[in-house]
């Protein structure tokens, strides 16, 4: 019987140790979100490039070389930092009043982003990190789900799956497996097919994942025009199976605003030729070290200032991880 009550303490206080270093916020991840959101957005004064600095610095400290083990997102203070800004962004986007001619921009982790308009709220590859709900909040916030892949930091199915129970639209490529049902709400887009919601209209055009030029898993780069705005969204997608469709996109050079891997080159980014760019996927710690040091904003304004004269009259706005942005 005593053996059997220590036992019982034992487990109770490994769950009580599981639970607080889950639960437990670190007061430094506290102090750099406030920093954060009291830094000038679009500034370079000091505060903003300090900001910025130190949110990087903050992420790479113990950041495994490799893929981070899931252990790492339970303990780790860079789940818990971006726990505390997606949880002030889902708030922002459930308060925000946007106007006619004004369109709202939350990004969030990896490709994730919100675009707000008049009319509609659409999320495009929000994903939880592993043991997070924050994102679950967007599912009372959102009218339209897009997923360009089935990569997990851009799919989540758990998050779909509420939204599919409360009946928003939730739409991913062609030939994309997700539900046996096949309820009503879930679009499979065909590529290059548009669909109508209200005022919104989506187009989805095929791509290959990151250059590795396969087309038999999909992957899409999302045309999106709401409201009287047009957007671009590329997800992963680097190359197109038919090219007929690249010399369409560059073609229409009537993008308000691109939503682009920090990935794609500048060469593509002055060809589709977008009013403003907006580079994402920044900070990947989900990859490990190597891609998490490509993908800083010091990194991808270097190499966008290589190629100045190339993206010359195009506004570059480079967004911290949970951060917004009013285009008008």
């Amino acid at each position: 019987m005593k053996r059997y009550l220590n036992n019982l303490i034992i487990l109770g206080l490994f769950g009580l140790f599981l639970a607080v270093s889950y639960l437990y916020i670190p007061p430094s991840a506290t102090k750099l979100n406030q920093q954060i959101n009291q830094s000038p957005l679009l500034s370079s004064d000091i505060d903003r490039i300090n900001a910025v600095i130190e949110y990087g610095a903050y992420l790479a400290d113990s950041l495994p070389e490799n893929v981070p083990k899931l252990y790492f997102y339970w303990i780790s203070k860079q789940r818990k930092l971006s726990d505390l800004r997606i949880r002030r962004a889902v708030g922002d986007i459930k308060k925000s009043q946007i106007t006619p001619n004004e369109l709202k921009i939350w990004s969030l982790l990896n490709m994730g982003v919100v675009i707000k308009t008049t009319n509609h709220t659409i999320a495009v590859d929000t994903a939880n990190l592993p043991f997070s709900n924050a994102h679950n909040e967007l599912v009372r916030n959102v009218d339209i789900f897009l997923i360009t892949h089935m990569d997990n930091d851009h799919y989540d199915p758990a998050l779909l799956k509420k939204a599919l129970a409360q009946n928003k639209t939730v739409i991913v490529p062609e030939n994309f497996f997700f539900d046996n049902n096949k309820p009503d709400n879930l679009i499979n887009a065909p590529y290059g097919k548009a669909i109508n919601i209200g005022t919104t209209t989506i187009t989805a055009y095929q791509t290959d994942h990151r250059g590795d030029g396969n087309f038999n898993n999909p992957n899409a780069w999302y045309v999106i025009e709401s409201d009287g705005f047009k957007l671009l969204h590329t997800g992963d997608g680097r190359t197109f199976k038919d090219k007929e469709v690249e010399k369409k996109l560059n073609g229409m050079k009537d993008f308000d605003i691109l939503l682009a891997n920090f990935q794609i080159h500048p060469f593509n980014i002055r060809d589709l030729n977008p009013k403003t760019v907006i580079p994402l996927h920044l900070y990947k710690f989900m990859s490990g070290k190597d891609l998490y040091q490509e993908s800083t904003i010091e990194t991808v304004q270097n190499t966008y200032q290589r190629y100045n004269k190339d993206l010359e009259g195009i506004k570059k706005v480079y967004l911290l991880p949970c951060e917004s942005y009013d285009y008008r």
